[in-house]
């Protein structure tokens, strides 16, 4: 091989290399970026309000009640029947006549002429009565207006929601709850003493108070802690006493916290 034509085959080859790298460099640098990993936004709100998730019942119209319209009485079907033909009265029957004797016609007597059979009128028939119609009485009940408003409405719904709680103010009813039960919660030390779990089931009325006797049940017992269950199970039905009446619960959620059933643990 000779030097020209080695020199030649060097240069093609670091001209093929450096060809190589630009396009290499050329790929990498413009690269979707969709392929790229995109920041997500993240908002962290420290207090959740309690809002309702269904709509709200005061700004809902229920649909203005119609009543249904009456038809025409239907016709009777009863088809008046023809009256029946009374029986003719049977004719008198005619007497037979004496026979004459052959007189001479000299003496032919003069023929009478025969009286008219007299034939008794026949009654007309009394026409029967039509039976009176019945009037049709209504299909209506003594509520149907109930649910009639005066103002339009355009809604077709006659039924109103109550206010349902979101999970959002489910879960701020749970964390206001466990708030004001933790103030008056003092639970007992000891062995396996964070085992145990009391949940404590208390009815409320409206206005937060305690209605009856609450009741608790104890989980996580050992050996080592069985002689504390009695003691935890006291201090966590007076804790929910003490923290009553709960008086921050909106009333609008009744139904959601109308019976509690917080459970109790050390360290909760």
């Amino acid at each position: 091989m000779e030097k020209a034509e080695k020199i030649g085959l060097g240069i093609a080859a670091v001209g093929h290399v450096a060809l190589f790298g630009a396009l290499s460099l050329s790929v990498l640098s413009s690269t979707n970026d969709a392929f790229r990993n995109k920041p997500i936004e993240v908002m962290i709100a420290d207090e959740v309000g309690l809002e309702s998730a269904a709509p709200n019942p005061a700004k809902i119209t229920p649909a203005t009640s119609v009543a249904p319209e009456l038809g025409a009485p239907e016709e009777s079907n009863l088809v008046e029947p023809e009256p029946e033909p009374l029986p003719e009265p049977p004719k008198a029957e005619a007497k037979p006549k004496p026979a004459v004797k052959p007189t001479p016609a000299s003496k032919k007597p003069r023929r009478r002429p025969d009286k008219p059979t007299s034939v008794a009128p026949k009654p007309k028939p009394k026409a029967k009565p039509k039976p009176k119609t019945k009037p049709r009485g209504s299909r209506l009940g003594n509520d149907f207006l109930k649910g009639v408003t005066d103002a339009p409405s355009v809604s077709r719904n006659q039924n109103i929601a109550a206010a349902k709680a979101s999970p959002a103010a489910v879960a701020s009813l749970q964390r206001e709850l466990y708030r004001l039960i933790k103030l008056k919660w003092r639970p007992p030390t000891g062995a396996d003493a964070e085992l145990l779990r009391t949940t404590v089931t208390a009815r409320l009325d409206s206005k937060g108070r305690i209605v009856g006797t609450p009741t608790a049940t104890t989980t996580g017992i050992t050996p080592s802690n069985r002689s504390q269950v009695n003691i935890h199970k006291e201090r966590a039905i007076a804790a929910v006493r003490l923290a009553a009446p709960y008086t921050t619960f909106p009333e609008k959620f009744y139904d959601e916290w109308k019976v509690i059933k917080p459970v109790l643990y050390l360290g909760v």
